[in-house]
Formats: structure tokens, C-alpha cells, sequence
């Protein structure tokens, strides 16, 4: 099925005034771990561009600039680019550590050393990393995945990047960074978003089994998502660099891989980033050669990729239009477990990687009637031959925000703890919203935590999230509301970002930022400041939780220049998960009147 609008997305379309960007995505390595060389990737890249119904399918997207099985020497890749006039979307490796991207640095800048102009010329932008921010999400983690990286970590990369192509003939290059859609929604990663001038997409409707994803409504699920990251981009462009349907596997939900269901998926989405000139690298090319991955996602059969015919038909239909690829935001998840192949810095092999060694990423919990203890949250790491070390920092509090006690307001200035009446969320919404800066959800009764920072936040009779803010002394003066959002409702089988499971209600609690005088309950710490649990003073609640509303649970003077927490709680047996978002709102907000 083909949806349409009148409205042409700019931020969507090519940064440049030329025809958009058409590829496929390439790894290092064939399915039986045996590096690709010059005379592979030549092949693959020239087969590429005589793909039958097909034109200009010329540019290729690497995951690393290493030649796999070696430390640091130059891809063969680049070489194969030069040969073939093939264009390329550079990609730095980064959830391997600081010294693995030590090496992918080393490659880059031993490339532009050795090939000069002709590989710069070539470079269409350079990705900072792929899917390192999905991998460590609580859904990133549950389908083992591999390491990632923190979003501290990737500014870093990226700064180390800009640096490294400085008075180069890379200098100005598009610097970006490939991740899941959610990712991006994710209002934890603002930060890391404003210091890039791309973000890469990865969305595979196929992967999406908590909804209604068969073939027919892929095109919906996959718009969607594009529309959620044009609204979180900050104005930035946004280019696709993985979607595709499989040609084999397993059925998963609604979702049946087949020739067949591929090719409605080329036709509906492919078909249509093409028509609207949207930078597109499709996955693949071909991921059967010397293995048998399961799903494959290869639109070439197991042989000669330039005698054997495509699996199905590639040409685009007439009809084909310009139009925004934006349609009306409705709810969406992602459970898509998508990477490329490998390189030897431990990038997957196949899409569905096998449980790993696992690093921790420690929050520290004390219980205050005992000594302090580190609860670990397991992280899958791809890389058994060296482990990744894990974030041993707290994310930092903005350099504008003192970390100093959070004092629990007055009765009469604050709005006193009555139910909450929902209104509706106005589609005008204006006002500024500040979202969490942590988010970490914790078992009340054992005071294990559940899920860190992922933007995911869980909420039962036992779980309860708690939501940090950073106020900004801008808002010094002002009545900061505390106000729930949730979407409305989907017109079919509404399994979106918020899965409300159970119904019921809220109560939402300041908690109390400092420890002298309590023998019991448990303490977070969240930056530069500890919180105490199951002792915060109630601000608000709301009795009933639907979709489609805001629930103003609270109002108190803005605390500028703190970190100040909420504790959520669930009432009358509440049980949701929900992935909190800006566009649009979902979840926790201050925000300041």
C-alpha cells in the first residue's frame, strides 16, 4: 500500500542540490569470517550498478575503515571505491573502546595520506559508529546484541573525528552517526544529536513484533518512524542507511519473509525514498556468500552475483511521486536487532548476533541501613578477545547546573496532591518542554535497578522509574508544572511506544536529595547527587492513565540551576512500559509557565 501527503520534507531531502544518494551496505567480511578483498568488493560494487530496472545505485556504506583480521591497515574497500567510482558513506566503528577507535582513526587518516583526492572525492559523509546507542536500550540488551557505547562516549568520537579530518580534504565532510529511529526519539540523546550534521535511520518493520507487521503495513510502520526522527533531528538531515524486507527466515508476528513480501516492501518504501530523493542505503546487495544468515536480507541469490537475476523485480512503478514520506505520527516501537557485518573489531557477522560476555554499566544503589553495593546492568559484548570497559562515569549534570540539594517545596506553593484531571494533548503545542535527563527504573523491594538511562521506563506495583531534570537558570522565577503525556491512541491495534498492560493510575513524588537522619530505604545516586527512594513527598497522582492526554500532576516554583527527581509510582495496579519521546510528547515533563 502506498500513503501520500502534499508536503515536501526538506529536512528529509539530499544536503546538497544534486540527486539523492542510492546504495547498499557492505561489510568486511563474508559469513564465514573470511575477510573481503580488493577483487570482492570491486565485484560487488560494479554488480551493484547493473542491477536490471535499476539506475545510479552507486555508492556503498561501510561499517569500518579496517581491513578485517588486522589492527589498523586501510579497508581494501576504499581501493575497490576508486576503481569503480563508487561513492562511499565512511563508517568508524565505536563500540569496540577508546583503543579500537584509536585504530579507525589511524585507518582514516592513512587512507587520506595514501589516496588523496580520489578517495576524498568520493566520501559522501562519515559515520561516527552504528546502532551503538540501540545496543545498550533495555530491548538492545534483552536480544543480546553486542556492546555499545554511552552518548558521552560518541561526543567524544565525534569530536576525535572532526579533529582527526582537520586541513584534510575530508575537512567538511558531513559527521554523523547511524542508529535505531528510537534511538533519536529518545530525548536522552538531545546532546548527543546537536553535535552531528546527519542522522543515519536504521528501521526494519519486520523486526517490529509487538505490532501488526506484516508486509501490508510496513510502509505505515516505516514512514513513521522517518517522521518521528525528522521531528527529533533538530533540523539536521536525515538519511536511511538500512531498511530492506527478507527474502528468507523466520516468520516473525505478521511479518513473512519471502521474495514476494520484498518486493512490495521495494515498491512501497524503497520505491518512494527514491521518488522523494532521500539518501538511501538499502540492506543488501547479497549475505548468503560462504554462509546461510537467517533472515537474509540479500536481493541477490547464492552465486554469481552478476549472472544470477535479482529475487524479485526492482524497478519502481510510474506512479511513483514526490511526496514528504511524513505521514501523521502514530505510535511505534522498535525490537529491531539490525547491524551490518563484521570487521575484527567484533561488528556482527550476521543481523542476529549469539549471547555474548557481558560488561556492567554500574548506578550506584545504597541501602542506607547497610554498606554500599553496585548493582550491574548487563550489556552483551560481541568481543570476547577484549572486553570492552564499561562507562565508569555518571552522566555529568550540564556545566550550567550546580548540583546542590533540591529542597522539598511548601504545602501552599506547590499544587496540593489531588487527583489529576486529563486533558487533551493540544496538536499546537507550544510551550517549552524539558525532558528527563536519566532516566532509571528500579525495584521497589530489592532495589535492583531495571533498566539505566536507556529511555525506556517501566512502571508496576514493584517498578517504579525515577526521572532526573537539569533546570537551567533561565527558568529562575518561573512555576514549573510536572506534567505526564501520553499519545493517543493508534486506529488499529495500539501495541506503540507505551504498552499499557494493566490499567490504572499515577502518583508521582519529589524525592529527597538528602540522607542525614534516615536509617532505612534505598539511595540512588544520579551525577552529583544522591536520591532516596520510597521517601519522597507526594506532589500528585492520577487515579486513571488512557492515551490521548496530559496529566498535570504537580506544580512547584522552578528549582533553576539543580538536578532535582521524581519517583513514579503505579496505582490501583498499573503495569506500562513506555519509551519516553518529545514528538510526539510521551512520558515526564517539567514544564516551566
Amino acid at each position: 500500500m502506498r500513503f501520500s501527503t502534499s508536503v515536501i520534507a526538506a529536512a528529509g531531502l539530499l544536503s546538497t542540490a544534486n540527486a539523492a544518494i542510492k546504495g547498499f551496505n557492505y561489510g568486511a567480511n563474508f559469513n564465514n569470517n573470511q575477510a573481503k578483498t580488493l577483487v570482492d568488493f570491486e565485484y560487488e560494487f560494479n554488480a551493484a550498478k547493473t542491477l536490471p530496472g535499476t539506475n545510479g545505485w552507486t555508492s556503498a556504506r561501510l561499517y569500518t575503515m579496517i581491513q578485517h583480521g588486522t589492527t589498523n591497515t586501510v579497508i581494501e574497500a576504499i581501493q575497490a571505491a576508486i576503481n569503480t567510482k563508487t561513492t562511499l558513506l565512511l563508517g568508524l566503528w565505536a563500540s569496540a573502546g577508546q583503543s579500537n577507535f584509536d585504530n579507525e582513526i589511524i585507518a582514516l587518516k592513512a587512507a587520506i595520506a595514501q589516496f588523496g583526492t580520489a578517495f576524498t572525492d568520493l566520501v559522501e559523509g562519515i559515520s561516527v559508529g552504528s546502532e551503538d546507542l540501540y545496543r545498550i536500550t533495555p530491548t538492545g540488551i534483552e536480544n543480546m546484541s553486542g556492546a555499545g557505547a554511552q552518548p558521552q562516549e560518541l561526543i567524544n568520537y565525534v569530536q576525535q573525528t572532526r579533529t582527526a579530518i582537520r586541513g584534510t580534504p575530508l575537512d567538511g565532510k558531513p559527521v554523523g552517526h547511524v542508529d535505531t529511529w528510537t534511538v533519536y526519539v529518545n530525548a536522552t540523546n538531545n546532546d548527543f544529536i546537536s553535535t552531528l550534521d546527519f542522522l543515519g535511520m536504521d528501521a526494519y518493520p519486520y523486526f517490529q513484533t509487538t505490532m501488526a507487521n506484516g508486509v501490508g503495513s510496513a510502509s505505515q510502520l516505516f514512514f513513521d518512524a522517518y517522521h518521528q526522527t525528522l521531528g527529533a533531528a533538530q533540523g539536521k538531515p536525515v538519511w536511511v542507511t538500512e531498511t530492506g524486507w527478507p527474502v528468507s527466515g523466520q516468520t516473525l508476528n505478521q511479518a513473512v519473509p519471502n521474495a514476494d513480501n520484498a518486493r512490495i516492501y521495494w515498491e512501497d518504501v524503497t520505491c518512494q525514498l527514491v521518488a522523494d530523493n532521500i539518501n538511501l542505503w538499502y540492506y543488501t546487495l547479497q549475505d548468503v556468500q560462504l554462509g546461510n544468515p537467517s533472515p537474509s536480507f540479500g536481493i541477490k541469490p547464492a552465486g554469481d552475483l552478476q549472472a544470477v537475476q535479482p529475487l524479485f523485480d526492482l524497478s519502481c512503478p510510474a506512479d511513483a511521486n514526490p511526496r514528504s514520506s511524513v505521514l501523521l505520527p502514530s505510535a511505534t516501537t522498535s525490537s529491531c536487532n539490525c547491524m551490518g557485518s563484521s570487521t575484527s573489531a567484533g561488528l556482527p557477522t550476521t543481523r542476529l548476533s549469539a549471547p555474548a560476555p557481558t560488561f556492567t554499566h554500574t548506578i550506584t544503589v545504597t541501602r542506607i541501613s547497610s554498606s554500599s553495593v553496585s548493582v550491574p546492568i548487563p550489556v552483551s559484548s560481541s568481543r570476547a578477545p577484549a572486553p570492552v570497559p564499561p562507562p565508569n562515569t555518571p552522566l555529568p549534570a550540564p556545566s550550567s547546573i550546580v548540583p546542590v540539594p533540591m529542597p522539598v517545596p511548601a504545602p501552599s506553593s506547590r499544587r496540593s496532591a489531588t487527583p489529576s484531571v486529563p486533558t487533551n494533548i493540544s496538536p499546537g503545542l507550544q510551550t517549552p518542554l524539558i525532558p528527563p535527563t536519566l532516566i532509571v527504573t528500579v525495584n521497589k523491594n530489592s532495589g535492583s535497578i531495571i533498566a539505566g538511562n536507556g529511555g525506556t521506563a517501566q512502571l508496576s506495583p514493584f517498578l517504579s522509574p525515577v526521572f532526573a531534570f537539569d533546570i537551567g537558570q533561565e527558568h529562575r522565577g518561573k512555576i514549573c508544572n510536572l506534567v505526564f503525556y501520553t499519545p493517543p491512541a493508534r486506529p488499529f491495534l495500539d501495541l506503540g511506544p507505551i504498552q499499557i498492560r494493566i490499567p490504572g493510575g499515577i502518583r508521582v513524588s519529589l524525592l529527597s536529595t538528602t540522607t542525614a537522619g534516615l536509617d532505612n530505604g534505598l539511595r540512588v545516586n544520579l551525577g552529583p547527587v544522591d536520591i532516596r527512594l520510597n521517601t519522597g513527598t507526594q506532589l500528585g497522582l492520577s487515579l486513571s492513565i488512557t492515551p490521548g492526554n496530559q496529566y498535570n500532576v504537580g506544580s512547584m516554583p522552578c528549582p533553576a540551576g539543580q538536578r532535582v527527581a521524581f519517583q513514579v509510582d503505579s496505582l490501583l495496579g498499573l503495569t506500562v512500559d513506555f519509551f519516553q519521546m518529545t514528538s510526539p510528547p510521551l512520558g515526564l515533563f517539567m514544564v516551566p509557565v
